[in-house]
Order: structure tokens, then sequence, then C-alpha cells
């Protein structure tokens, strides 16, 4: 048997650390039995028949022939210093009881260390707030809990002075921000304290102080903000004007803001004479209506290497925002195909963007638009064709937009009518021409929709016959609200009162069929009469009048050639 190593947890312990002393026990292979463990203690070494004992552990357990194992035994120390130890095994073998004892030094340096603390303050000007930090650095072996920074000044007033850090691991380090202000030039003292409980449960105390200088010169920050609306980017400016009597260089321009959300608000300069001024611009949103803080920090060099940091803050009152847009809808009539207008106002206080204009129908199909930017106070018009299926159709149409970053809604509605094709037969005139009857007229759509393949012709009667050049007239299509001429030709046996006509076309894919009838009378009777009959006459009556007319018209041609005859020498 032996104890082949002994390891100590951890190396380096402070007084109040946790201390492990772990030995490994081995009963070596050439051994004939196992070996019964009674106990493993540590002890103070050289301390006489009754030493001290700092841990004990009993009834371990058998350990076979080749095996070996590690028993951890704990313990403190609250005082530094080095310990001289010693780690005693006593056991016993399991084939004929024989107790054999084993014995291991072991030295312990338990040093006292503490947490390092470093305080960054940078050199101030009088009345103006100045940022600080404080890093807090664990050099023990093991966490320190229940930590607590605080930070103070001789005649400088502290913001956001005490700081709770819970836990600080080992070899880790947490930095702790301050603001501070000293009112008047000169020298300060700054001083942190930091107050901690060790793994052991020791509560110590440490401090760190430096000294910082107050001037009371620094450039000058003017912050311009324009009008805003909550929720809206709106610009701003900040201009500084180097009034330090010297140059500034690798300057460092940030702005942030209390409820407002800063963007481009990092501007560096690589130098800024005496008496000159540079202005640099950002970008804006506040979060919500109502009074804000914008804050700008300019960091700089002087001439002498010193690094300083200037602030200023104003305040901006932020409008709520006006979300009011509204939509105009006007409609073109034109059959199937037709289209609604809508107009997009924006009567709100901020500019809107990526418009979306669509429309839906259950008996038409619409179109869709897209609108970039509407201003505020304007609008912009955009045309939607639409196509029907129906006489009537009941028009949604909505406008989506982004505004101020959120989105936003408007609606109208209209609707859109057709009249279908529809074909009558207008201007009709019935006329003998050469023992027939010559029909015309004009194919008349009276709808909102394109007819087609029109086509009139006579209808085949008893007393009416078609008759060429024309039985019928293919007069073709006939768009919305206009007319197309025709002609077609019949025989009529007697007198016959009309002449039928039908007229077939397509309107929306379906055919329709009618029939007119035209009035003949007139032409039919001068038709049977002959060919120098009026068809204007009501027919029947005397003769008279149209010889005595030829006869009067006679004497005045023979009265007018004997005077000329007279006039001429009787030539």
């Amino acid at each position: 048997m032996t104890i082949s190593s002994v390891d100590v947890s951890p190396a380096e312990p402070v007084p109040g650390d946790e201390v492990t002393i772990e030995p490994t026990i081995e009963n070596f292979d050439s051994s004939s039995a196992g070996y019964f463990l009674d106990r493993v203690r540590v002890i103070e070494a050289d301390d006489g028949p009754d030493p001290k004992e700092y841990a004990e552990v009993k009834n371990i357990g058998t350990l076979p022939a080749g095996s070996d194992r590690s028993v951890p035994l704990s313990m403190s120390f609250d005082e530094p210093g080095t310990y001289d130890l010693q780690v005693n095994v006593s056991g016993r073998d399991t084939d004929q009881n024989r107790v054999t004892r084993l014995s291991y030094p072991v030295s312990i340096t338990v040093e006292e260390r503490y947490p390092q603390l470093d305080i960054d303050a940078d050199d101030s000007v009088a009345g103006v707030r100045a940022d600080g930090s404080v890093t807090v650095a664990n050099s023990l072996s093991s966490p320190i809990e229940s930590v607590e920074l605080t930070v103070g000044g001789e005649n400088v007033t502290v913001t956001n002075r005490r700081e709770v850090l819970a836990t600080v691991r080992s070899n880790a380090s947490r930095s702790v921000e301050f603001d501070y202000r000293a009112d008047d030039p000169g020298r300060h003292r700054v001083t942190a304290t930091l107050t901690y409980t060790t793994a052991g449960g020791v509560t110590d105390t440490v401090t760190d102080t430096v000294t910082v200088r107050t001037e009371t010169e620094r450039p000058q920050l003017d912050i311009d903000t324009n009008t805003s609306i909550a929720g809206l980017e709106s610009d701003g400016t900040v201009t500084v004007a180097n009034g330090l009597g010297a140059a500034v260089t690798n300057a460092e321009l940030t702005v942030a803001g209390d409820g407002v959300t800063v963007r481009n608000g990092r501007s560096v300069f690589t130098r800024i004479a005496d008496g000159e001024s540079t202005t640099a611009a950002f970008d804006f949103r506040p979060s919500a209506a109502g009074d804000h803080e914008v804050t700008a920090t300019f960091a700089y060099s002087t001439p002498g290497g010193a690094t300083r940091t200037v602030t200023e803050t104003v305040s901006l009152q932020a409008d709520p925002l006006r979300d009011s847009v509204a939509l105009d809808l006007s409609t073109r009539q034109g059959g199937n195909s037709q289209a609604v207008t809508v107009s997009v106002l924006n009567g709100g206080n901020a500019p809107i963007s990526n418009v979306s204009v669509r429309a839906t129908s259950p008996n038409a199909t619409v179109g869709r638009a897209l609108v970039d930017r509407v201003a505020a106070g304007e609008s912009r018009t955009v045309r939607l064709n639409a196509t029907l299926s129906g006489d009537r159709a009941a028009v949604d149409v909505v406008a989506t937009y982004d505004v101020a970053r959120q989105r936003g809604e408007a609606a109208a509605s209209t609707a859109l009518t057709q009249t279908p094709g529809t074909i009558g037969l207008t201007g009709l005139e019935v006329v003998p021409d050469g023992g027939r009857l010559r029909v015309s007229g004009s194919a008349s759509n009276l709808g909102t929709t394109d007819a087609q393949s029109v086509l009139v012709s006579v209808v085949d009667t008893e007393a009416v016959t078609p008759t060429a050049p024309n039985r019928e007239y293919f007069v073709g299509t006939v768009p919305a609200s206009d007319f197309v001429s025709f002609d077609v030709y019949a025989t009529a046996t007697g007198n016959v009162s009309t002449v039928p006509l039908e007229v077939e076309y397509l309107v929306d894919g379906q055919r329709v069929t009618r029939t007119v009838e035209a009035d003949a009378a007139a032409a039919s009777r001068a038709l049977a009469a002959g060919p120098d009959v009026d068809p204007n006459s009501t027919g029947g009556g005397s003769l008279l009048p149209l010889v005595v007319g030829t006869v009067v018209v006679i004497a005045v041609l023979a009265v007018g050639v004997r005077a000329w005859r007279t006039r001429r020498g009787g030539d």
C-alpha cells in the first residue's frame, strides 16, 4: 500500500477559502489481498502525540489489489501563513487483518490578497457632467460574492454612485460606469469602495482614490432639432464651436436620446482649430408624443494629450402622429372593360410610403396599383382597370401604406354598371329599286358593350321574298354606342305593308335574334303602280294637273323662242 499523490485545491488560497486536500491511495498489483481503509485524516505535522486535526473520513471501504482511490478532505484557514500538514491513512488487509499506517507531508501557503480597483475618470469642466468608470478585477482563486461598489468624491457630485454586482468570478473583471460633476475648478478626489464576501464567508473592503482636474473652459455644443412627430424620423444638427484657445484633435461627436432613437449619430473630426466651428447632421425618431431629451457628447484631445468630454442636452416636443388618409373614387363606364380612378388624399401630418391600392369585387376583376410616396397634405391618383362579369359590380377599394414605422389602411366603395350590347335597326327606309324593294338603315348598338357577328336579313314570307344583291347583310362588329349602315333587298307579291327584317348578333358569347318590321306600304304601292309613280304618293286621283302643267311649260318655252328670234332680226 502507498499514498501515490496528494492534490491541493485551490493552489493559492486566501483566508476563508475552502481548501480541498485529496490524497490518492494505491493497492499494488503484487498485493495478495485487498486493503480496507479505516481512516484518512489531515493533521498538523510535528504536533506531538495529540496533533490538531483539520479533517477526517472513516470507514472508506475496501481497496482491491491493483486499484487506487482518491479521498477528498475539506478545510479552511482563517489566517494567512504557511501550514505544514500531514495526511495519515490507516487500514488493514482483508486476508490476515494486519494493520497498516501511511503518512504523507503537505505544505499549504495562505496569502492575504484582495480584488483590484481601477478608477478611470476624465478631466472635467466646472459645472458640466463628466464620465468615469471603475473596473473590479478579482485576482482571488475563488469567486467573490455580495459585491457592492460605491463611488464618492470630494466636492464632487456623483450619479450612479452605487452598484451591486452580486458575483465576480475568479480571474474575471467587471466595469461600472458613473457620472460626476465638479462645480468648482481645481483638483478633486474621487474614491471607489468595494465591499465583498469571499467563498469562505469572510467580508472585506477595498478602496481606491484618484484625483481629477476640473477646468472652466470647454467647446460649446449647440443642438438644433426640427419639429418632430412621434414615430417619424426627423433630422437635426449639432454645431461644435471651439473656444478653448487651442485646437482640439481626435474629436468624436455622438448623439443619443431619452425615448428617442438616433441614426447617423456619430461623427469624427481630425482637428478643429481654435475659433472654428463645425456642424454634424443626425436623424432621430421619438418613440412617443411628449417631451424628450437629446444629448450630444463631444470627446476630444487637448494639445497636452489629455482626453476630455463635453455633454449638452436639449429638450424637444414630439407631436402625436395624425394618420388621416382618404380615398376619392370615380368610375369610367365603357362596357365590360371599365376603370376606377382612385385619388389617395393624405390629410395627416406625416408622409406615407409603400402605398398599395387594390380592389375586390364579386362581379368584376379589378387591377391594383402601387404608389411610392405621398407627402403630408398632398394626393396621388392611380387608375385601376376593371373587367365586369355581370351588369353591375360593387367594388371595395383598400389602400394600405406605411406611416411612421406602422401600417395604415384606408377604404372606400363604389359601383360599376354596364348595359349589354343591344342592336336596334334605326333610320329604316324602304324604296322601290328596279322592280324590288330596297331596305336601308343602320344597325345601332344601344348598349355599353360590343355586339359581334351582327347579321341583318330579310325574312322570307308568303308576300315577301329576299332577293339579290343583298338578301342579307353581314354587318360584323358594332362597337358600343356606335352604328353601321346596311342595305337589303326583297320582292313583294302584291301590296305589302311591312318588310320583316331579322337581326342576329353575339353579346358576351350569347346569341340574340330579333325581328323588326320595316314600313313598306308606300314603296309597295309605288312599285305596283309603275316606275313613274312617286312612292310617297297616296295613289289614285286625276292626271289632269300633270297634263295642264306640261302644256303651260311648253307654251312658255314657245314664247321665249319667238322673242329671241325677233331680237336677232329674224335670223
